[in-house]
C-alpha cells in the first residue's frame, strides 16, 4: 500500500500539469478540439459569439463550454486522437488547449456536472491531459477512463484500461487502475474500490465513442490541422499587433516626457519673463518718481524767482514815485 501511494504521488505530480501553476514547458499557443459526432437536438455549444446548436464539424476554442440535455451526447476530438464523448446532462469547459514548447501539448477539461468519458493514446512525456471537477482532478498520459460529476461536489472516476492518478480538493492522491473506481465526497474524502455493476454499464456504454472509424476520424485530424494553422496565423498577427500596441506605448511615453520637459521650460520661461517684467516696472516707477521730485524743485525755483521779481519791482515803482509827488 505504501508502495503505490508513492506512485500515485508521482503521477499525480508528473501528470496533473493541468493546475494552475507556472510550468517548465511554457505555453506558446492554443489548439482546438471539433466535434465529431452529435446525439440528440439538446446540445449546444457555448462560444466568445454566443450560443450555437452542437453540430459535427464546430470547432472549439480555450474557454468555450458544451452543454447536453436530455438524451443528448456530444463527441469530441482533440489533437494526437484524444477522443471525448459528453453525456447527457452534463456542462463542459474547455478550460485549457496548449501548446507548448517542443510541440507539447496540456489539455483541461472542467466537469461542472454530468460523465465524461475519455480515450487517450499514449502522450509524450512534456504532454498531459487531465479532467477536473470542483473536487478532483484526474491526470493520465495514456488510458480510457469516465469520471462523472454532481452539483454537490461529489465525483467519481472509473478505469477501464490504464492508470488514472486522482488528487481531491483535500490534497489526497490515489493511483486508479484498471477495473478500479474512486469516489470523491464534497469535502475531498476517497474511496477506491471496484467498478460497480452500474458505473460499469455506463462506462462501457460511453467507451463506444472509441469505435471511431480511423478514416472518419482522419477527417477530423485534418480539420483540427487546418484550424491549427489558421490559430498559428492568428498567433502571428496577434504578435505583430502586440509588438505595435507596445511601440505605440513607447512613442506616447516619450510624448509625454516632451511633453513635460516643454511644460517645465515653459514654466520656467514664464517665471523669468515675469521677474523681468517686475524688474522693469520697479525701474520704471522709480524713474517716474525721479522726474517728479525733479519737476517739484524746478516749479519750486521757478515760483521762488518769480515772487522775488515782483517784490523788486514793486520796490522800484514805489521809490520811482516818491520821485514824483
Amino acid at each position: 500500500m505504501a508502495m503505490k501511494k508513492l506512485i500515485a504521488v508521482v503521477i499525480t505530480i508528473a501528470l496533473l500539469a493541468c493546475k494552475e501553476k507556472k510550468e517548465v514547458s511554457q505555453k506558446t499557443a492554443s489548439h482546438a478540439a471539433a466535434v465529431v459526432f452529435v446525439v440528440g437536438k439538446d446540445a449546444k455549444l457555448i462560444t466568445a459569439k454566443g450560443e450555437i446548436p452542437a453540430a459535427k464539424g464546430a470547432i472549439l476554442q480555450e474557454s468555450d463550454k458544451v452543454i447536453t440535455g436530455q438524451r443528448s451526447q456530444v463527441d469530441l476530438v482533440l489533437p494526437n486522437k484524444i477522443l471525448i464523448r459528453i453525456d447527457q446532462n452534463s456542462t463542459v469547459e474547455m478550460r485549457e488547449f496548449a501548446q507548448l514548447e517542443g510541440g507539447a501539448q496540456r489539455d483541461r477539461l472542467m466537469l461542472q456536472k454530468g460523465a465524461v468519458f475519455a480515450k487517450v493514446a499514449k502522450l509524450d512525456k512534456k504532454s498531459s491531459f487531465a479532467i477536473q471537477t470542483p473536487t478532483l482532478v484526474a491526470g493520465v498520459r495514456g488510458t480510457q477512463f469516465m469520471t462523472e460529476a454532481d452539483e454537490n461536489g461529489k465525483a467519481k472516476v472509473a478505469v477501464i484500461e490504464g492508470t488514472v492518478g486522482v488528487e481531491t480538493s483535500a490534497g489526497k492522491v490515489e493511483e486508479v487502475n484498471a477495473g478500479e473506481q474512486a469516489e470523491v465526497s464534497p469535502s475531498g474524502s476517497i474511496v477506491e474500490n471496484k467498478i460497480d455493476e452500474a458505473t460499469a454499464a455506463k462506462t462501457n456504454s460511453l467507451a463506444t465513442v472509441a469505435n471511431i472509424k480511423e478514416a472518419e476520424l482522419q477527417k477530423f485530424e485534418n480539420l483540427l490541422s487546418d484550424q491549427q494553422k489558421l490559430l498559428d496565423e492568428k498567433s502571428g498577427r496577434d504578435k505583430i499587433e502586440g509588438m505595435k500596441q507596445d511601440t505605440d506605448k513607447r512613442i506616447q511615453q516619450e510624448k509625454d516626457k516632451a511633453s513635460e520637459k516643454i511644460g517645465d521650460i515653459k514654466g520656467q520661461t514664464d517665471s523669468k519673463i515675469q521677474e523681468m517684467k517686475s524688474q522693469t516696472d520697479e525701474k520704471v516707477k522709480q524713474s517716474s518718481e525721479k522726474v517728479d521730485s525733479m519737476k517739484a524743485d524746478t516749479q519750486q525755483k521757478i515760483d521762488s524767482m518769480k515772487g522775488s521779481n515782483v517784490d523788486n519791482m514793486k520796490k522800484k515803482q514805489e521809490e520811482l514815485f516818491k520821485k514824483f509827488p
